[in-house]
């Protein structure tokens, strides 16, 4: 028959083989993470109309912080309009939407 600190070595060892388990476990998780952290690493940005990006297809403005804002114009020519209509559209779509009901008719 066992005695209780006999039982009390074996759960201690069982536990020790545990904690080092997991401690290794641990360890390879952390040590694969870094080199996906700094090893691993995208492309670097080539913005539109920079050297070896894509060219500039639209119009565009720059905004305060640096970035530009493309955008399309549609309808009469800008000297001619009598209203100036701005279409936001959300990520789904894009500056080439045209929310036109119907055709302007040309007056003379």
């Amino acid at each position: 028959m066992a005695t209780a600190s006999e039982l009390d070595n074996k759960d201690r060892s069982s536990l020790g083989g545990a904690a080092k388990l997991a401690m290794a476990v641990a360890f390879l998780v952390g040590l694969a993470s870094w080199y996906y952290a700094v090893e691993i690493r995208p492309p670097p940005p080539t913005p539109c109309g920079s050297e070896g990006g894509p060219p500039v297809t639209a119009p565009r403005i720059r905004l305060r912080d640096g970035r530009f804002l493309a955008y399309s114009e549609t309808g009469v020519p800008r000297e001619r309009a009598a209203y100036k209509i701005v279409h936001c559209h959300g990520f789904g779509s894009s500056r080439l939407d045209n929310p036109r009901a119907s055709p302007v008719s040309e007056k003379p």
